[in-house]
């Protein structure tokens, strides 16, 4: 697995274009890799995520911006000159792609790690059918729903998501009304961006919830974690949903 940042310059005609539409950004992703390469049968799938800063997720960029980020997990190494030259920094670190398999070999039970994910959280309700008869997927819309798909997937995947206590550190003491101690229980995950995106594909309507939380979790399973981070969670993967990154806490 190759891990590809590059920085968005939202200054820039190109990188506007990229950020305003899903498919555009999908298509140059893709346009990344050579016809064929990525047919290898047992490959894993291309995924990606688009990381806003703070000062860009309520609005269009002002003068000094911080940069957004696009993250490319891939089987082969990308070649996203296309993507830097339309849309980022034609500089040292504009681009950066690293082999991820000796972290990913490296993962152990016990292991913390600071965690981002882009998901987008459906679940499929009984009563409800498409036109092909099948049960109807259904998005999470709530932050309380989605962090419970996150949690609920968590442990399938090789995590679980840890506590403030568990970190421990200069902890504030916090009491209910009843005297009893409620600090240190609250799950380290935090929504950082929620958004309802509609788009059409072959013609139809696609409405799409996206989540992206950021937290720290704990090595549950190595074999069902490296498997996430190499394949993703959840739907809406060829939109930018389901790619995890590891960093320390």
């Amino acid at each position: 697995m190759f891990l590809t940042r590059i920085y968005l310059n939202p200054h820039r005609r190109g990188a506007k274009q990229l950020m305003r539409s899903r498919q555009v950004l999908h298509a140059a992703v893709m346009n990344c890799f050579p016809p064929g390469v990525l047919a290898i049968p047992g490959n894993p799938r291309v995924l990606w995520r688009l990381d806003y800063p703070p000062s860009l997720r309520s609005g269009l960029p002002r003068q000094g911006s911080p940069s957004c980020a696009l993250f490319i997990s891939s089987p082969v190494p990308p070649d996203p000159s296309h993507i830097v030259e339309e849309a980022g920094y034609v500089t040292e670190g504009g681009a950066v792609v690293r082999d991820m398999s000796t972290f990913l070999d490296g993962l152990s039970v016990e292991q913390r790690w600071g965690f981002r994910l882009c998901v987008n959280p459906t679940f499929r309700k009984a009563g409800q059918v498409n036109e092909r008869g099948q049960k109807k997927i259904l998005a999470h819309v709530t932050q309380a729903q989605q962090i419970q798909w996150v949690l609920k997937n968590a442990k399938k995947r090789g995590f679980r998501v840890l506590t403030s206590a568990e970190i421990g550190g200069a902890l504030p003491v916090l009491e209910n009304d009843d005297g009893e101690r409620v600090d240190g229980a609250n799950l380290l995950i935090n929504g950082v961006e929620r958004s309802i995106e509609e788009f059409k594909r072959d013609g139809h309507r696609v409405t799409l919830a996206v989540a992206t939380f950021e937290g720290v979790l704990e090595v549950t399973d190595p074999v069902a974690l490296r498997h996430a981070l190499v394949n993703g969670i959840g739907r809406g993967k060829a939109y930018g949903c389901g790619l995890m990154t590891l960093a320390r806490p």
